[in-house]
């Protein structure tokens, strides 16, 4: 089908949204959206979650969906041991969340990203209950957690995720893929082939090409992967659908190719702003202006497409200025900028409703006050719903005065690249979600969880949607301890305070900074590291003893608990690294050259020691992370190219390293091939320095390590184990016995500081 240009006016946009509904009750607008599937297929589908969970008790359990609920509902009873249990609920997603109450309130079960302890009890508790949700929607995803999480993922990996969500009362969420579509309507318009490849980037880096911030990094997709990707998502959005979840599908946002203006020299378009340094040839796609009548036409055909594929619940994301400048501070080109984005979902779908992230607005002076008030109110209220992306640090909803009357989602975010590292705002989740609901005149309409990458502290995210669940916060003491419990299996004394301990340290960050990703040994060497901690160290050491001393009892019951001590081990020799690393640049400081040799000696020790730890633990491998990525692949070319996406991502992001260590892991496998030899190089140097009475050159060793350990780490196809190896407890406590006790006091005597000093200074003709 030939590509037809729409020659539509700004007048025509205008009309287009005069006949916009304006409905000042932003709820009861939003109540168009609602589930696509009857309450019989709801039921059969939420049958089928419990079915995969638990199958030999499936049978004990009823459902039966009854759509004049309040939304987000759920009723159980359990009158007699002879009784199932009979979940009544407002949809299927409602009653897999009342299922896992149960599960785990009742029979102190547990389901997580890293397993499930699911011992339950002979007979079921009886219960009455009923509970509805204070929130409208409950919502995940962030547009990177597809290239950090979900680029590899198989069906079964998503079959198993989806149920996760239901029994976290998940009702929103996104539908990113989207590159089959794009394709078809590029040819159409007269690209070629070549130029597509040229713009898509690799599995790695495909969020941040959809975004507008980079072209062809990690490049091309195959028409093989986009296929899959096309029919996987088709698959995840006919599941969820099923459960009764809203699903958001993609709208035009006006990041183009640059070979677009080939075709349409007269298009006003402008190259995007360089992003992160990232090189000509890979950066600076056009953004096309949204007040162009191409935009309208191009948007218009690509939504067009998008519904057809996959139906419509109303909710379309667009992200036009993602960590990009537009370019006019003016108001009344934001006005007309939303405009003209929003009429080509509304051309479509006369119900949309524009899902946007709002993360552009976090920390950027360009967002002035008039600024962000126009873009938001350039719609009619309920016409947008806002991610406030990061509540629990930088709330946006304060300043907007809850977004300009737009209602929006209380999201944590959390996590930066998926990177590991135990942390969080455990607290200000618990009392922030509550007072955000309670604010005079507020427009919080649900709370979500939008990290950038999974697969890590998982007691936040389970907290955080709770809390979607909760109307007022709990305490905090008796969760832990319940959680804990739940996750095990059984109660320990010991790892009861060893969880408190971690509630009173890592997830107790109440600042601003960013606190993800802060790991000295994960980072490129340099003499000017700054390691932090926002905690009191010794509090960690006493959460590891504590595992230990209750290892005994809980080690052979629980593959949760063994995964969790490994994590808590992993935190604990990080921020002993952290501290050898100061030691050990104060003694170059003071030109000890002793004391620099055996910490450095010290510090490749404990990385090896780190290595070895996490080989026993299945979700610490880097092989499992390189293999999904090569699975992917269809041909041999493919294959090596997705798995230098996977190990470029983790390193250098990038090419020339234009965002180093970003996406950084604590697995094993990168310890070994790409922490450790950095390090080793740069004491080399240093030492050598030191030797011959002169001062690092941080520069030139930085390019060594980028071609001596970098580049070649992103280019090897060495395959890596992917099934874990060794005794994690037993490990453990070797390593507590080894580093535990640890101190690191370095004497520099100040006779011979001054006489280095000296030294250095006569070598470099100093008086």
């Amino acid at each position: 089908m030939r590509f037809s240009i729409i020659l539509t006016t700004l007048i025509i946009l205008s009309v287009n949204l005069v006949q916009i509904n304006c409905n000042g009750d932003f709820g009861g607008f939003l109540d168009h959206i609602v589930p696509r599937t009857t309450a019989q297929e709801q039921k059969y589908a939420a049958l089928e979650v419990i079915s995969r969970l638990i199958p030999q008790r499936s049978h004990e359990f009823s459902i039966e969906i009854d759509f004049g609920l309040p939304k987000n509902t759920y009723r159980i009873v359990k009158r007699s041991h002879e009784e199932n249990v009979q979940i009544f609920a407002s949809s299927g997603i409602a009653a897999c969340r009342g299922f896992y109450h149960y599960l785990k309130d009742y029979c102190e079960c547990h389901v997580s990203w890293n397993g499930d302890q699911l011992v339950l009890p002979d007979s079921l508790p009886l219960v009455r209950l009923m509970r509805t949700s204070p929130s409208r929607f409950v919502y995940y995803q962030n547009v990177c957690t597809f290239s950090y999480s979900f680029a590899p993922w198989t069906w079964l990996q998503w079959r198993r995720h989806i149920d996760w969500m239901a029994f976290n009362g998940i009702t929103l969420s996104l539908a990113p893929v989207q590159e089959d579509i794009w394709t078809e309507i590029y040819r159409e318009m007269g690209l070629t082939d070549q130029e597509i490849d040229d713009h898509f980037a690799g599995p790695a880096f495909l969020a941040w090409q959809r975004m507008g911030n980079i072209r062809g990094v990690g490049g091309p997709l195959s028409q093989y992967f986009k296929d899959r990707m096309a029919t996987l998502q088709s698959q995840v959005v006919y599941e969820l659908r099923r459960l009764g979840a809203i699903v958001a599908l993609p709208a035009f946002a006006g990041h183009v190719p640059v070979s677009l203006q080939r075709l349409f020299p007269k298009a006003s378009f402008t190259p995007v702003e360089r992003w992160n340094r990232f090189g000509d040839d890979e950066c600076c796609p056009l953004f096309l202006d949204p007040t162009d009548p191409l935009f309208f036409s191009i948007g218009k055909a690509f939504t067009e497409r998008v519904v057809q594929k996959y139906g419509s619940d109303h909710i379309f994301f667009a992200d036009p200025f993602n960590e990009i400048q537009p370019t006019e501070a003016n108001p009344d080109y934001m006005r007309r900028s939303v405009q003209g984005i929003f009429s080509a979902m509304h051309a479509v779908d006369d119900k949309a409703v524009w899902l946007l992230q709002g993360w552009m607005f976090v920390k950027n002076p360009f967002w002035s006050d008039d600024l962000l008030e126009s873009f938001l109110t350039a719609i009619p209220k309920g016409r947008f719903l806002v991610l406030d992306l990061q509540s629990e640090q930088h709330p946006q909803y304060v300043r907007t005065n809850s977004f300009y009357g737009q209602p929006f989602i209380w999201c944590m975010l959390h996590n930066f690249g998926g990177t590991l590292g135990m942390h969080g705002s455990f607290n200000n989740v618990n009392v922030m979600i509550p007072s955000a609901r309670e604010r005079v005149n507020s427009t919080m309409v649900g709370v979500g969880i939008t990290p950038e990458g999974i697969g890590h502290n998982y007691i936040m995210y389970e907290f955080a949607l709770e809390m979607a669940w909760n109307y007022e916060s709990v305490d905090e003491e008796a969760w832990f301890e319940s959680y804990a419990k739940n996750r095990y299996g059984e109660s320990d004394d010991y790892v009861t305070e060893g969880w408190q301990q971690l509630r009173n340290s890592v997830y107790a960050f109440k600042g601003l900074d960013k606190i993800s990703g802060k790991y000295t040994y994960c980072r490129r060497p340099g003499v000017k590291l700054s390691p932090w901690i926002w905690y009191e160290r010794v509090l960690v050491e006493k959460a590891w003893e504590n595992f230990l001393n209750a290892s005994d009892h809980l080690s052979s019951s629980s593959h949760l608990f063994q995964h969790d001590l490994v994590d808590l081990t992993r935190q604990a020799l990080q921020n002993r690294a952290d501290e050898i690393y100061l030691v050990l640049i104060q003694a170059y400081i003071h030109q000890e050259t002793v004391a620099v040799e055996r910490m450095a000696e010290m510090f490749l020790d404990l990385l090896m020691d780190i290595e070895k730890l996490l080989r026993t633990s299945e979700q610490f491998l880097l092989g499992s992370w390189l293999d999904s990525f090569k699975t992917i692949a269809s041909t041999a070319t493919e294959r090596h190219l997705y798995e230098m996406n996977a190990r470029n991502q983790i390193t250098l992001w990038g090419s020339n390293g234009e965002i180093v260590d970003y996406a950084t892991k604590q697995w094993s496998g990168i310890i070994e091939d790409f922490f450790l030899p950095r390090w080793r190089l740069f004491f080399e140097e240093m030492i050598t320095a030191m030797k011959d009475n002169n001062t690092i050159d941080n520069d030139v060793v930085q390019e060594k390590i980028f071609n001596k350990v970098e580049v070649p780490f992103t280019l090897d196809t060495k395959i890596y184990p992917v099934t874990p190896e060794g005794d994690s407890i037993a490990i453990s406590k070797q390593l507590y016995d080894k580093w535990a006790d640890l101190r690191l006091n370095v004497d520099v005597p100040k006779e011979k500081v001054k006489r280095q000093r000296r030294r250095r200074q006569r070598k470099n003709g100093k008086n």
